[in-house]
């Protein structure tokens, strides 16, 4: 009987410890509670045209309306969708649309210009250190022995190729759902 009262003393006592050291910090917000309702930043790759934020497989209306009048169009018979793909032309970069459900939608972005970088800073001429300090590490390693540094999140695919390393140009593309 003693034996079991002392069960039941250490057993009272860890919970007494437990509750007290969990419940008041998150009655008041502490460290446990903001754990709870922390949320984490999805990362994702997006291509900035001054203020305007170009997302893959975003609806380009608006984002077309905001860039303004390209300086040139080209339209071609899409080999993936039902409709034809759009690009336009803008200075340093060309967007490429694909249509869905009678709506386009981005493709991709290509920097071919010098005068244009990612939103990390990388542009034409950034070095593989730029890159790797900009980006981290996490590329695809098959085509990084080719040149092509390859970052995935989300639903885009950060392609930034390089000769001598030397970066020679990047494209963002959407990664198609399944």
């Amino acid at each position: 009987m003693k034996k079991n009262l002392r069960v039941l003393a250490v057993l009272g006592l860890a919970v007494v410890m437990t509750l007290t050291t969990a419940v008041p910090s998150l009655a008041i917000g502490g460290p446990a509670a903001s754990k709870t309702t922390e949320t984490k930043e999805e990362v994702k790759y997006e291509f900035k045209s001054g203020e305007t934020v170009i997302s893959m497989g975003a609806e380009a209306a608006g984002i077309l309306t905001a860039l303004g009048k390209a300086s040139s169009t080209f339209e071609r018979e899409s080999c993936a969708y039902q409709g034809k793909n759009k690009v336009y032309t803008y200075k340093g970069f060309e967007l490429c649309t694909y249509p869905v459900n009678k709506k386009d939608c981005v493709e991709s972005v290509y920097i071919f210009d010098a005068a244009v970088s990612t939103p990390e800073g990388i542009k034409i001429g950034s070095t593989k250190k730029e890159v790797l300090a900009a980006y981290g590490d996490a590329y695809n390693a098959d085509e990084a022995k080719f040149g092509t540094y390859a970052y995935t999140a989300g639903n885009t695919q950060l392609k930034i190729y390089t000769t001598k390393d030397v970066v020679d140009a990047i494209e963002y593309i959407v990664i198609p759902e399944k």
